[in-house]
């Protein structure tokens, strides 16, 4: 018989599974490796950063975490050993990702590379931020596109996501506390970094 927890779970991987395919978030890769899923997208707004301006409506491809693949967070917290498998799977996903845009046209007219997330947040976490720069994404606030009341939804969700798929992530954060970020790199720098 069903516990309740197992049946909430079922639920909101249901619910993953229909958002990603109403926002077109797809899986590009069947490596087990891979913990990323892309979107095709346009800029939701005129963003700078460095050198670059991005401008509403520019062809993009948004990052989003591939919550299955994702590696499990130890009951203990991260350790280094999480911490190296996790940057070590990102850096390929960025590859694979960047050997994917190379190979279909579809990916010829992105001006950037982009992704928003609560639960890889980097403003909380100095080192967070310092991972992402050195791997060349530029860590900007988050726009809010439905305001406060909006973000609060979107928070909720990756509260239930870090509960169904890694709950373990939940101990070191709280939900009120929760703080989206983004990250932005250009598709020529992305490029010349994970291009192969």
């Amino acid at each position: 018989m069903f516990r309740l927890s197992e049946v909430l779970r079922i639920g909101v991987r249901f619910i993953d599974t229909l958002l990603s395919k109403s926002l077109r978030i797809y899986v590009f890769s069947d490596d087990p490796d891979c913990i990323l899923r892309i979107q095709l997208s346009q800029a939701p707004r005129t963003i700078s950063f460095g050198n670059e301006l991005i401008s509403k409506g520019d062809p993009v491809l948004g990052l989003h975490a591939w919550n299955e693949h994702m590696p499990i967070l130890p009951k203990e917290g991260a350790n280094l050993e999480w911490a190296l498998r996790l940057r070590r799977q990102v850096v390929h996903s960025f590859k694979l990702i960047a050997k994917e845009m190379v190979r279909d046209t579809r990916y010829s007219q992105v001006r950037a590379v982009c992704g928003a997330s609560a639960v890889f947040s980097f403003s909380e976490h100095v080192g967070g931020t310092r991972v992402m720069q050195h791997l060349g994404f530029a860590v900007v606030p988050y726009h809010r596109p439905f305001g406060r009341f909006g973000e609060f939804w979107e928070n909720l969700f990756s509260w239930w996501l870090m509960w169904t798929y890694n709950q373990a992530s939940l101990y070191s954060r709280e939900f009120l506390r929760l703080q989206r970020t983004e990250i932005w790199i250009t598709r020529d720098e992305f490029l010349r970094r994970y291009s192969t």
